[in-house]
């Protein structure tokens, strides 16, 4: 009887047991804790309906989290003057929006807070939600600094009418220099340009439309450490390149320069079927998919010699470095980065997080999921390798590149004085 009772216990003990957890009584999915309190200040350069995704995502996250109150101040105009004199003064706020252009300099000049300890100790938040060569220009030497706001790669667009009526197959995965550069040809008439490039206004000196073609014939601007330039920017590969590049204007007159660009005044030249094929962000795509009968797609970028490559215009948001509330500051930011608050920029901008693109159906979109399977060949840009890119490298690339299609000056004598000029700015930051 003794041996029967202490049966009937154990097995009450058990049901009970199975029933608390059946009921997430005793073992319940981990729970997102509020991490700090009081307020934050967040800025920002947006203004008008951008603002729309702050608003939205501060009002959601205040209801979420009643601890923390969170300040939206927007500069719209003079950010980063505004912004560097707070720092300066101790007065910037908790969280800050950086472009790309500015992230090795606000690395190196210990202005954000490193990221990698709050996210190894935070057991709600992964890096692995994010599409790796997005979140990798928030990164400084394998250092994360920022979390993506918003971002756009190069994609090519293509009227499918004009490639209907030339009898070309559509561009697609395995495309290379050559396939596009005879499409373009085959598309040029007396009224029509085969292919715009890169399409940033005219601007043919859009140095960030350029670089994907150094990539693709597997070169830089500058070495990997961000110190020389010397034999990168005027290697034998880049002069290939950029060889390549110039020749679609002045020889084989495919695609318009930026005076035929001026002459239209601002006119969309793809959407007005002025151009065939247009290298450019992912920006246009909203207008151009709603306009009625407009029949265009869209795909990566062709590969090169050394194959696939591409870069982004990007946006992150980083904690400053002196903030007195971190805590509450890291539950922002990883909120508006990869939870919900990331839905609302979702709605206005291209996402970083893999599951919100997924929901979104963006994947398997006829538009963007060419676009999102070429998101692996991205590269970093000069400014993420040295803060004076912009200033020692980028600047004299231009300005020989402009004598190159201006002056007829041949490209390797043209990209050796830049090298020149570039090297010098280098060493005299970098002694």
């Amino acid at each position: 009887m003794a041996t029967q009772k202490k049966l009937l216990i154990a097995l009450t003990i058990v049901l009970t047991f199975m029933s608390l957890m059946a009921n997430g009584a005793i073992f319940q999915l981990p729970v997102a804790d509020a991490q700090g309190s009081g307020t934050i200040r967040v800025t920002t350069w947006d203004s008008g309906n951008a603002l729309e995704p702050f608003t939205n995502a501060i009002a959601a996250f205040e209801a979420e989290y009643p601890d923390i109150n969170v300040e939206l101040e927007p500069i719209p105009q003079e950010y980063g003057t505004k912004l560097l004199a707070q720092i300066a003064a101790g007065t910037a706020p908790d969280i800050f929006q950086v472009g790309d252009g500015d992230v090795a300099r606000f690395a190196r000049e210990g202005m954000m807070e490193p990221l990698d300890s709050w996210i190894e100790n935070d057991p709600d938040f992964s890096m692995d939600v994010f599409f790796p060569g997005v979140a990798s220009f928030g990164q400084v030497g394998g250092v994360t600094y920022l979390l993506t706001k918003d971002y756009s790669p190069l994609v090519l667009y293509y009227n499918k009418d004009h490639f209907d009526a030339a009898g070309l197959e559509y561009p697609n995965p395995d495309w290379t220099w050559d396939d596009l550069l005879n499409a373009a040809k085959a598309l040029t008439t007396a009224d029509r340009w085969g292919l715009m490039i890169p399409a940033h206004w005219g601007d043919w000196l859009w140095t960030r439309g350029i670089l994907p073609l150094l990539a693709q014939n597997g070169t830089h601007l500058l070495s990997e450490d961000g110190l020389t330039v010397e034999g990168i920017l005027n290697s034998e590969a880049t002069v290939e390149a950029i060889q390549w590049y110039v020749d679609l204007f002045k020889v084989h007159k495919v695609a318009p320069t930026r005076q035929d660009v001026e002459s239209f005044a601002g006119a969309d030249l793809f959407a007005n079927g002025v151009v065939s094929m247009v290298w450019t962000g992912r920006w246009p795509l909203k207008d151009w998919r709603v306009i009625d009968g407009f029949n265009f797609g869209t795909m990566g970028l062709p590969a090169g010699p050394a194959g696939e490559g591409n870069t982004l215009c990007w946006a992150g948001f980083a904690i400053n470095a002196a903030s007195q509330n971190k805590e509450a500051a890291w539950t922002f930011l990883k909120y508006i980065a990869a939870g919900d608050g990331a839905k609302e920029f979702a709605n206005y901008a291209f996402t970083a997080v893999q599951p919100i693109a997924e929901a979104q159906g963006l994947t398997e979109d006829e538009y963007d999921g060419p676009i999102i399977a070429y998101l692996e060949n991205v590269a970093p840009i000069p400014e993420a390798l040295s803060p004076y890119a912009g200033e020692c490298v980028v600047t004299p690339f231009q300005q020989h590149l402009e004598k190159i299609f201006l002056e007829d000056m041949p490209v390797q004598e043209a990209l050796d004085a830049a090298a020149a000029e570039a090297q010098a700015c280098l060493d005299g930051y970098n002694q």
